[in-house]
C-alpha cells in the first residue's frame, strides 16, 4: 500500500511504503484527527483571549466616554495604558494555555502564532465594536479621538492593534517557550 504526500504538517511530504496494513492505517487516522484537534484548540484559543481582551476595551472604552467622560490628552494616555496591558494579559494567558495544550511545551513559533491569531481576533472585533460605537453614537466620539473618517478609524486600529500584538506576541513567545525536558514547575 502507497501513501502519498499530503498537505497537512503532520504527514511527511514524500511518499511512503507502507506493509503494516491496518495498523498503519489507524495510525494515518489518528494523525490526521490530531491534527484538526490543534487546529480547533488555536482557534478555541485565539477567540477565547482575544474576545477577553476586545471586552476589555470595549468595557473602558464606554465607562471612559458615558460614565466618567474623560476627554483629552489623559485620557489618550490612559487608553494607551489599558488597551496595551489588556493585550499583553491577554497574549500572555492564550500563548500559557498553548503552551499548557502541549502538554507544558511550547517552540517560540507556536507561541508567536498564538499570539497573532489573538491579536489578529481582538484587532478585528475591537475594530467592529468602534465601527458600531462610531455609528450609534456618531461622529462626536471619533473627533474626540482626532479622526473624522470612519474607514481610517477602523483600519487605523485594526492595524495598529494587529502590529503591536505581533510584536508583543513575539516578545511573550520568546520568554514563554519551553522544550521538552524542560522542568515545568507552573503547568
Amino acid at each position: 500500500m502507497i501513501i502519498g504526500a499530503q498537505t497537512d504538517s503532520i504527514y511527511p511530504k514524500f511518499a511512503v511504503k507502507v506493509q503494516l496494513g491496518t495498523q498503519a492505517a489507524s495510525v494515518l487516522i489518528y494523525a490526521a484527527e490530531h491534527a484538526r484537534c490543534v487546529r480547533t484548540q488555536v482557534m478555541k484559543v485565539a477567540l477565547k483571549y482575544g474576545i477577553a481582551v476586545t471586552l476589555v476595551i470595549a468595557a473602558w472604552v464606554a465607562f471612559k466616554h458615558f460614565v466618567l467622560h474623560f476627554e483629552g490628552p489623559r485620557a489618550q494616555i490612559a487608553d494607551l495604558v489599558v488597551f496595551n496591558l489588556s493585550a499583553i494579559v491577554g497574549l500572555t494567558l492564550g500563548i500559557r494555555a498553548k503552551r499548557k495544550t502541549n502538554g507544558g511545551w511550547l517552540t517560540f513559533v507556536q507561541g508567536w502564532k498564538t499570539g497573532i491569531s489573538i491579536a489578529v481576533t481582538y484587532s478585528i472585533l475591537t475594530s467592529l465594536y468602534f465601527l458600531s460605537l462610531l455609528a450609534l453614537v456618531g461622529p462626536k466620539l471619533m473627533q474626540q479621538e482626532g479622526e473624522t473618517s470612519y474607514v481610517k478609524a477602523f483600519f487605523g486600529v485594526s492595524i495598529a492593534f494587529a502590529v503591536f500584538g505581533i510584536v508583543f506576541s513575539a516578545v511573550i513567545g520568546l520568554f514563554m517557550k519551553r522544550k521538552p525536558g524542560m522542568s515545568i514547575n507552573e503547568c
